[in-house]
């Protein structure tokens, strides 16, 4: 299980960051050259004379009964270390849990971080997850991740994983290389936007980018079983059956759930075509609409009827999809969107960071009488998304992330099936 903290922590100490693994062989040559010759040199030396110990550690196990009539048991322990050259920690723990009606939960897993003398640093973990439910069927899913970055802003890392249930057995990795400066959020892309503004997208452009996006995708393992009992906290909606979240509905279906008129010629927000900025002010289907203030003002308050409902937990949900986040020419995402509706509008669903292996809550609505719907990660309200319930439904759709009144981009969903079981 330490197969990929260990690593890590010496890339630092030794004070290179090699594009294959990291050194020292961190991911066991997993990405095949994925990092593109990596970096060298990245702290500056690195520690020069040695790494003086002083630190601590400990290990404590533990075991009980839950209130659901179940049990739990499990250990974990947690070591550090530091000295004039740098410091760094790890820790590993190994987690069962045995249900009232006969199923069991058992995870593992080990993660660590360092920072170099000269600013330098490098992170990451592991984690085996096995569910087995009281009919007998198992589920189970891998991964190790890993990020690390220079001091002058160099960063490179990647993940592979896993998973084995219901659709077979399939493997996934994925990598980057490049220089990340500011406010990055976990790295992805959001905080791009300088200004309002869309592009016009052909519908060539959107399919073609779209199958690519699709080739590359590497997180299939998600929204299972497994994943939920992975990642607590997430949002699961009650009596869904794995897979649920990988539906894919049509405009009418989704439409009649939620009490909304469908029709022939259902509202497009095509943004870019039919939803356009220009200077301050937008226009929809060439009619000038709102200011660009006001229409990120409209798309928060949409949000924000959904951050303030309180449905109950055995609610009915209807699944909207599992999409992909892109920006620009992008052809890979580690940007995931699970979103789902209930018949008052309300959207709940995931955002989960694949390169951080870190998964928040969403929020959102839509407005009945506009067809808008818009979300956010967490209750945060400083980056708002929005995308038309028609566009939803379509395998790929242009849409806007607000991050306040002053500031939009434009971005891409492209829906993501879930592979077919093989025979």
């Amino acid at each position: 299980m330490k197969r990929l903290v260990l690593p890590l922590l010496l890339c630092v100490m030794c004070g290179h960051v090699y594009g294959r693994g990291f050194g020292g062989g961190g991911f066991r040559g997993g990405y095949g050259g994925g990092f593109g010759g990596g970096y060298r040199g990245g702290y500056g030396g690195g520690f020069s004379g040695g790494f003086d110990r002083s630190g601590g550690g400990g290990f404590s196990s533990f075991s009980g009964s839950d209130r659901f009539g179940g049990s739990y048991s499990g250990s974990r322990s947690f070591d550090s270390a530091s000295g004039w050259g740098g410091r760094g920690a790890t820790s590993s723990y190994d987690h069962t849990w045995d249900t009232a009606r006969g199923g069991s939960i058992s995870t593992s897993g080990t993660r660590g971080a360092a920072e170099g003398r000269y600013g330098g640093f490098a992170a990451g973990g592991t984690r085996d997850t096995s569910v087995t439910t009281a009919g007998g069927k198992t589920y189970s899913g891998s991964r190790e991740g890993g990020v690390a970055g220079g001091p002058m802003g160099r960063t490179i890392g990647g993940a592979s994983g896993s998973v084995d249930g219901r659709y077979g057995t399939s493997n996934w990795n994925t990598a980057f290389a490049g220089n990340r400066y500011g406010n990055m959020a976990h790295y992805s892309s959001f905080d791009a936007a300088t200004a309002h503004g869309t592009a016009y997208w052909s519908g060539s452009y959107m399919t073609n980018h779209a199958a690519a996006v699709r080739g590359g995708f590497g997180y299939y393992n998600c929204f299972h079983p497994a994943w939920y009992a992975a990642h607590p906290g997430c949002w699961a909606a009650a009596g869904w059956a794995a897979g649920a979240a990988w539906a894919t509905p049509t405009y009418g279906a989704l439409a009649a759930y939620c009490g909304i008129t469908a029709t022939d010629y259902p509202p497009d927000y095509d943004y870019g075509s039919a939803v356009v900025y220009q200077d301050d002010t937008v226009y929809v289907n060439g009619q000038e609409s709102a200011s660009a203030q006001q229409y990120a003002s409209q798309a928060t308050a949409i949000a924000n009827q959904g951050q303030t409902a309180n449905p109950p937990p055995t609610d009915d949900w209807k699944a909207i999809g599992v999409f992909a986040l892109v920006q620009g020419d992008e052809t890979t995402s580690n940007n995931i969107f699970q979103l789902a509706v209930n018949k008052d509008g309300i959207i709940r669903g995931n955002y989960y960071d694949g390169l951080m292996d870190s998964t928040t809550p969403v929020f959102g609505s839509i407005d009945k009488s506009t067809q808008r719907a818009a979300w956010t990660i967490g209750k945060k309200q400083d980056r708002v998304f929005e995308a038309g319930v028609y566009n939803l439904t379509q395998g790929q759709c242009p849409c806007l992330v607000h991050l306040g009144p002053q500031k939009a981009s434009q971005m891409m969903l492209v829906r993501v099936d879930q592979p077919k079981p093989e025979k």
